[in-house]
């Protein structure tokens, strides 16, 4: 449209003469192409992720995207006040089942002893009883009966005093043990706060380019600086490899089933357009997304290899890359601003011929996002407007409200 206005403005101010942008019908080879756009991302990476915190992670510190960082270096502080607390509160309760432990194992260790010396007792007593025992005529048969007598007494008191030994230390034994696992479900609360205490400061597993992702934050996309407040597992920064790149680009839905794998692509980087990089596609997602939580346009991811990577290529690079669909061997094409459509939907061309400019239709084929090929209508070699001269020609007639005086169009190769 920006291209338009000088030349309304040469037709408008009454100029003899008006020259016409022109392109020149060419035949040959016709490459059909789809621009989508992408950015650069690195084959390998390694994600840093939100630690397990058990809450929401409040971040006090985080490094600055596109800091080179090496192995060791901190990356991220989360706020660790309420870990704290957690820590303490821990080790207070296992202190707790510590003492009940070591209280329920001394207060054994006394009933225990107790009931030995019970035993033990029971056990003297029963010797006292079977040194009375005799077979001797000269005891009354009574006394002899009543030592027996004793004798067994004597029996059943051992047996109950070991009896309630044994049960008590069976019985101490399990309480013991379930104070034992307390204590150990006390002292694994322990370690884990300490390791979430410990996880409140991210180091560098390796050296590298910080990236951040555009995570979702507060209904909106952004990358997650201090203050920000994320769950566990949420991806916060990326530490790509350079030495290998390749292209994420997303094609709408429309057009997704125009790309297949291995495809051609020539990927222009836009902050460096010269030269374009070979590629091929890869992959192309099955499933459809919406990229836009405010849009129900939805993309396919394509994955697009490189045949090189540059030094000056970082990941989040935007680039557009032109698929090539179809290659249709010699035909004719023109620029698409060369077609005119009316209102009916036929498309015509402004040919030059000696005389000045003449309405040609004509048959369109494919189109990529430059030119058209020409079924028919046109030969070889001809020159076609670019711009509309019987608009403009219309443009400067007086009485039509634009001024001028009625130039005449001249066509200029």
């Amino acid at each position: 449209m920006g291209g338009l206005l000088p030349w309304l403005v040469l037709a408008c101010s009454g100029s003899a003469d008006l020259e016409i942008p022109t392109a020149v019908v060419e035949q040959g080879e016709f490459q059909v192409t789809l621009d989508i756009p992408g950015e650069l991302k690195a084959t390998e990476s390694m994600s840093i992720s939100v630690p397990d915190l058990r809450r929401q992670a409040k971040v006090t510190w985080i490094v600055d995207e596109g800091a080179r960082v090496a192995e060791g270096d901190l990356m991220v502080t989360f706020d660790d006040t309420e870990l704290a607390t957690d820590l303490v509160s821990s080790r207070t309760s296992w202190e707790i089942a510590t003492t009940k432990n070591q209280q329920k194992r001394a207060q054994l260790k006394v009933r225990l002893k107790d009931l030995e010396n019970a035993v033990t007792r029971a056990e003297l007593a029963l010797e006292r009883a079977q040194m009375r025992v005799t077979e001797s005529e000269t005891v009354p048969r009574v006394d002899r009966e009543s030592a027996r007598i004793d004798v067994q007494e004597a029996e059943l008191q051992v047996a109950a005093a070991q009896a309630n030994l044994e049960s008590a230390r069976l019985e101490g034994e399990a309480e013991l043990h379930l104070l034992n696992l307390e204590a150990q479900r006390e002292q694994a609360k322990v370690d884990a706060a300490k390791r979430r205490l410990d996880n409140t400061q991210v180091y560098a597993p390796a050296s590298g380019l910080v990236i951040k992702p555009r995570i979702w934050k507060g209904g909106s996309r952004g990358p997650v600086v201090a203050g920000d407040s994320v769950w566990s597992g949420a991806n916060i920064i990326e530490l790509p490899d350079l030495a290998e790149m390749e292209v994420e680009a997303w094609v709408h839905e429309v057009d997704a089933g125009k790309i297949a794998q291995d495809m051609s692509v020539t990927v222009v980087i836009d902050a460096f357009p010269d030269p374009p990089l070979p590629g091929a596609v890869t992959r192309v997602a099955d499933l459809a997304v919406e990229r836009d939580r405010n849009s129900d346009v939805k993309h396919l991811e394509v994955t697009v290899a490189l045949g090189q990577t540059e030094d000056f290529m970082k990941p989040g690079m935007t680039v557009r890359a032109e698929v090539l669909l179809e290659t249709v061997p010699d035909v004719l094409s023109i620029p698409l601003e060369a077609v005119f459509t009316d209102d009916a939907g036929a498309h015509s061309v402004q040919v030059q011929d000696g005389r000045g400019w003449r309405r040609q239709p004509v048959a369109l084929g494919a189109a990529n996002d430059t030119h058209v090929v020409i079924n028919n209508g046109l030969v070889q070699g001809q020159f076609v407007a670019l711009l509309d001269p019987e608009e403009l020609q219309d443009a400067g007639k007086p009485g039509e409200g634009k001024g001028g005086s009625g130039a005449a169009v001249a066509g200029t190769p």
